[in-house]
């Protein structure tokens, strides 16, 4: 048997990208997707739509794809789908980007240049802003594009349209109505440079600031009080000593009413937190050194130390040395040979009265990200099981000691806030912000602080009705993967108030006070609603100044008097109507596709604006997350210089290979590990499957093989539609894409082995069934083969396949399987005979025990044990028991498909004949197949079971 190969192209890859194109021209010549309303099932989806300013790497394409995929299954599974795109102007990401390369900033400009390969003449131009997105934003239209996207495209938007900016200013009209803007003083992520707050669009590398609060408890001193900042003030008790950092500057300022001691650094982050925070003079580590400073708390006087761990730019720069209770203050005391006592103050079970000692002398630590280990699982523990030591007391000066009675014996989080109280209202401590997870950076370069910010407007996601409405919104929600929702659950919990508005940047000026932009996370929260009549504004060429408050209203809620509406609009009430129409017939989105990054701000402020705008009907109903993109087992960044250009992956890899590389390799949650010999095997399986386009001649016979593939692809097939639905993409790939080549290796083995010929009339079944399965994976290959195989339909909208239950033969699946263990356990007696063999006898169980083997089975699949199996046999001597025990422990350690074979009942000679042809072709030795017999058991010495014959080489 000959395959003869064709492939139009000596090169499979640049055979890929030539019908990538040749298809997604068809397609857009067609308008496949552009989607309108009609009767029918509907599914509306969205994916992020990008910031133009820069083009799309590799990491991109992940959410993207998956949003496509599955976009293209529920098209094929007879849904009208709507799948859209716009682009996100707003806020500071792009402008900032143009600064830097106005400014000339040399590794941007190298990566636009040696990286992107963005032409020389063209770089200098985006120092412009707007050119610089309307530059990116098409050459991110051609990835997507090229990537074969099933995007409408008459619905693309950016989000500083004037007709955009009606919708954003009608958005925020109807939170301020419902009491959700507000303007007030609260803590934000700011650039101390550009004055501006700073959220995760605005950051170097996407990082949402995360604001906490540190407690500072004021050590007195003869210079003033050592501000010291802490996570855990209920340890106070066992500050033995104040840690400073000797390389640090300090300076006594004026601050919370009285001269304080922190670090410079500390003092000029503080005034973006206070006002009049006034620094008097500078102090030196050492002269901090000379002096003794008094506990709050015990009135003891404890030394003042150095130690390098002291961040000077963390909180105030000084630290509180707790050594019971704190890795690193035991480890820094004890090798700085300061005989200091340890005082305990916590008592957790499992552990001495001084835990930190204890981790510390128990491990080998060899450096502070060890000690941070050690840190982190102490403190968890003291946090969730530690209880207040009932002998702390005796250590409290006496004018404390009745406020803070309640203290031992309580909880750690208890102590936490009842110390905390005491102090504040005792002028001992007070409270400083700062960024948990510092150091972020403003896209400028500056490292971004927090700030207390006055008379500014906030989106209040604290406010309890608003919360209990988006929390609603998120039970009813279907989240992909279900593990994710509980990141949903506690960001719907954390948020509070977030600053919407800015003052820098591109966008939609604030209705009620133009001062003010709203910034690039508040104004892409509902914008799916947009989409849905975007492209009939654009074609009735609607002005901004048409699109009123309550032309929205009646639009998006069906509030108002359409006639009414439509005289004072100027827009027609038959138009009027048949935006309405549009918006109710896609609306609610039925998915939205995004990464975890997302989850923390903007999936839950869409989920958060949604419940807080729109009826419970139209809330959307489910989110997709998906991990991130590694390339060859690394994160791309600037500094390795591993960033792959999107639209280069595709040239290099072809669309389809691409697409299954990035969505396919992994389950969603986890991240994908893009490699090149993963991509190649890929493409490679791919051709394989193409040129069984070749196959059209040989046997019309339908025997054991035929019936065997064809119960294997119809199981795929009726496996594949929950596998989609659930977004298993993984499993799914790897049953449609990996597996099926095995069986067709493993079909044309069978058939080789009868001496045959394949037959090309269950070929060409596996190819028709194939081509609809990997569609929207491959969907450009797909194209090729569907037509290829006659077929004048686009297979991009053809219907999902569906099985024949009758071709699904369960008993022949699980014979060849034993067929092929068969072949592995010979393969392994082989392995290890010596001498040339020449023959292989297989010698049958004669059925006997079947019977008792099919109990047996039927106990241990039930989760019985031997004690269940014996007791409903009940053998009649000790030498039946031992047979029972046996048979028994063989069952525990048999394969579980031949445990479902011995539960068919089926006659295990009959079985082995069939296969003896296939055994034969496999092992490349004459095999007979004969029943097993006392006279064999005598003169081999050799037992059988039931589906495990004894094997004798020859």
């Amino acid at each position: 048997m000959v395959l003869v190969i064709t492939i139009p192209s000596q090169d499979f890859v640049a055979f890929l990208n030539e019908i990538s194109k040749k298809w997604q021209d068809e397609w857009n010549r067609n308008k496949l997707f552009e989607a309108e309303p009609k009767e029918g099932k509907k599914f509306f989806t969205t994916v992020a739509f990008p910031y133009p300013n820069s083009p799309f790497h590799l990491g991109h394409g992940r959410t993207y794809v998956t949003g496509d995929v599955y976009a293209r299954f529920m098209r094929m599974r007879g849904y009208n789908v709507l799948f859209p795109m716009g682009f996100h102007f707003t806020g500071t990401p792009i402008i900032t980007m143009a600064d830097d390369v106005a400014k000339g900033d040399k590794d941007l400009l190298d990566i636009f240049q040696n990286i992107y390969e963005i032409p020389s003449d063209v770089i200098p131009r985006l120092s412009d802003p707007l050119f610089m997105a309307n530059y990116f934003k098409e050459e991110i239209k051609m990835a997507m594009r090229e990537l074969g996207l099933s995007i409408d495209w008459r619905r693309e938007f950016t989000t500083i349209d004037p007709q955009f900016s009606s919708f954003i200013v009608w958005q925020f009209s109807k939170l301020q109505e419902r009491g959700f803007v507000v303007k007030d003083t609260h803590p934000v992520g700011w650039c101390p440079v550009h004055n501006l707050p700073v959220g995760m669009h605005d950051t170097k590398g996407d990082v949402e600031p995360e604001i906490g609060e540190y407690v500072v408890i004021f050590f007195d001193t003869p210079l003033g009080r050592l501000a010291a900042a802490t996570l855990r003030p209920e340890t106070v008790f066992g500050a033995v000593a104040v840690w400073v950092n000797p390389k640090a500057s300090y300076v006594i300022a004026e601050a919370w009413g009285s001269k304080i001691i922190i670090s410079e650094k500390a003092a000029d982050k503080l005034k973006f937190q206070m006002d009049g925070v006034n620094v008097i003079q500078r102090v030196s580590p050492s002269d901090l050194q000379k002096m003794n400073a008094t506990n709050p708390v015990t009135g003891r006087e404890i030394p003042v130390l150095p130690a390098d761990f002291v961040d000077p730019n963390t909180a105030t720069g000084v630290v509180m040395s707790v050594p019971a209770h704190a890795p690193f203050d035991y480890f820094y005391l004890k090798r700085s040979r300061v005989n200091l006592e340890i005082v305990p103050v916590i008592s957790l079970e499992g552990y001495s009265d001084a835990p930190a000692k204890e981790l510390v002398e128990s491990t080998q630590v060899k450096n502070d990200a060890d000690l941070k280990k050690l840190t982190e699982q102490l403190y968890k523990s003291e946090y969730n099981k530690g209880v207040m030591r009932a002998d702390i007391l005796s250590r409290v000066r006496d004018q404390l000691k009745e406020s803070l009675s309640k203290v031992p014996g309580s909880s750690v989080p208890e102590a936490r806030k009842l110390v905390t109280e005491v102090l504040s209202e005792r002028g001992m401590a007070s409270k400083v912000l700062e960024i948990l997870n510092k150091p972020v950076y403003c896209r400028c370069g500056n490292e971004v602080v927090v700030k207390l910010l006055k008379d500014q407007w906030f989106l209040d996601y604290g406010n309890p009705e608003w919360k209990r409405l988006a929390k609603k919104l998120l039970a009813n929600m279907r989240v992909v993967p279900d593990e994710v929702r509980k990141d949903f659950e506690y960001s719907l919990d954390w948020l509070q108030k977030r600053a919407c508005a800015r003052t820098r940047g591109l966008g939609t000026p604030l209705p009620w006070d133009k001062r003010w932009i709203i910034e690039s996370l508040s104004d892409s929260t509902i914008y799916m609603a947009y989409y849905t009549v975007a492209h009939r504004i654009k074609a009735l060429n609607l002005h901004a100044t048409q699109l009123s408050e309550e032309f929205w209203d009646y639009v998006l809620l069906g509030k108002g008097d359409p006639a009414k509406v439509a005289e004072k609009s100027g827009v027609a009430l038959e138009t009027l109507q048949d935006l309405r129409r549009n918006f109710t017939f896609w609306y609610p989105l039925d998915m939205r596709h995004s990464g975890p990054d997302l989850i923390p701000n903007h999936l839950s402020f869409f989920i958060f604006n949604h419940a807080g705008i729109f009826p419970e009907e139209l809330w959307p109903k489910g989110v997709a997350i998906n991990g991130f993109i590694l390339y060859e087992g690394k994160k791309m960044s600037k500094s390795l210089r591993n960033i792959i250009p999107l639209r280069k992956a595709v040239k290099n890899y072809g669309a389809d290979v691409v697409r299954i590389s990035l969505t396919s390799l992994v389950d969603m949650a986890t991240d994908v590990n893009f490699t090149d010999s993963g991509a190649r095997a890929i493409a490679e399986t791919l051709k394989k499957f193409f040129d069984m386009l070749d196959m059209k001649s040989g046997s019309r016979i339908v025997g054991i093989p035929e019936r065997w593939i064809q119960s294997k692809l119809h199981r795929i097939v009726k496996d594949s539609v929950p596998l989609m639905t659930d977004m298993k993409f993984r499993e799914f790939i790897n049953e449609i894409l990996f597996n099926m080549s095995s069986y067709v290796n493993e079909y044309l083995e069978m058939v080789r082995s009868e001496s045959r010929e394949y037959n090309p009339d269950v070929i060409r079944e596996v190819l028709e069934i194939w081509t609809r399965l990997i569609a929207p994976f491959a969907p450009h290959l797909a194209e090729e083969m569907w037509h290829r195989l006659g077929h004048t339909t686009f297979v991009s909208t053809e219907g999902w396949p569906s099985h024949d239950e009758s071709k699904i033969n369960d008993v022949l699946e699980l014979e060849h399987e034993y067929h092929k263990q068969l072949v592995e356990d010979i393969r392994a007696i082989l392995n290890v005979y010596k001498g040339k063999p020449s023959l292989v006898m297989i010698y049958v169980h004669d059925g006997t025990l079947t019977p008792l083997l099919r109990e047996a089975v039927e106990i241990v699949t039930k989760g019985g044990n031997l004690k269940d199996f014996m007791s409903s046999k009940r053998p009649s001597s000790k030498e039946e028991a031992k047979t029972y025990q046996r048979l028994f422990q063989y069952v525990t350690e048999m394969g579980e498909n031949n445990k479902r074979l011995a539960l068919l009942g089926v006659n295990e000679l009959e079985v082995l004949r069939k296969g003896v042809s296939y055994i034969r072709y496999k092992l490349n030795l004459d095999v007979e197949v004969e029943p097993f017999t006392n006279e064999v058991k005598t003169k081999f010495n050799k037992e059988a079971l039931p589906l495990r014959p004894a094997i004798i080489v020859q």
